[in-house]
Formats: structure tokens, sequence, C-alpha cells
């Protein structure tokens, strides 16, 4: 498979995740896998539309629905890691679940990372 080389006005054609960099390389995050620091890029990505849509809890937070399945297909990933990946997430704090039961997928609030909150 041969790739054409990137030209000066291919570089705005491209959709982007956007990871933050302090999570990338911040002491804090660094027992965080690869696979996981991409998926709360890819759910940073998703809050932008819950937001436009408006996607409020009864307190004003906004959420996503990003069901485990939707998550295996967008990141190629097996159920398995997927799991442990949301897993990760929520043990450092980056996100919080909520079941919604009915077979309905669980609601993901998507902390800001840049903040922390004493308890």
């Amino acid at each position: 498979m041969g790739f054409g080389f990137i030209r000066k006005e291919d570089a705005d054609s491209y959709s982007f995740i956007r990871i933050p960099k302090m999570l990338m390389t911040g002491r804090a995050f660094s027992e965080l896998s690869s696979p996981s620091k991409i998926l709360y890029g890819m759910m940073i990505d998703k809050m932008s539309l819950s937001l436009k849509n408006r996607w409020l809890d009864d307190h004003g937070r906004a959420f996503i629905v990003y069901p485990v399945t939707e998550i295996q297909a967008d990141m190629n990933l097996s159920k398995r890691k997927t799991l442990d990946c949301l897993s990760e997430l929520e043990a450092i704090g980056l996100i919080e679940k909520q079941k919604r039961g009915g077979g309905l997928p669980s609601i993901i609030y998507v902390k800001n990372f840049a903040t922390v909150y004493e308890m």
C-alpha cells in the first residue's frame, strides 16, 4: 500500500482527536496506558456534541453516552481491552459512569483533567 504525501492544501482537510499534552507528559497520568489516553481524547471530542445538544443532567453537568461496542469499533479494540481502558480512566478519576439499567448504556461524565476539587 502506497500513501501519498500531504500537501499544503491537504493540511486542513482532516478531522483530529485532540489529546491534551498534560495527559501524555504529566506525572499524574504516567500510569495510564496509551489506549486509555486516546480514549479520553475521543471522549473529550464527543463532549462537544453533548454540549451542542444540551445533554445535561439535573445538576447542569454535561455527559456522553458511548457504548462499549461503539468504543470497540472506533478504536479497534477487544471488549476486554475496552473495559480495561474504561476502568483505568475511572480509577484515576477522569471519568465517572452512571448505570441506567434496562439494557441501556451507562452515562459517562468526562471530567476535566486540569482541575482537582477537594471533596
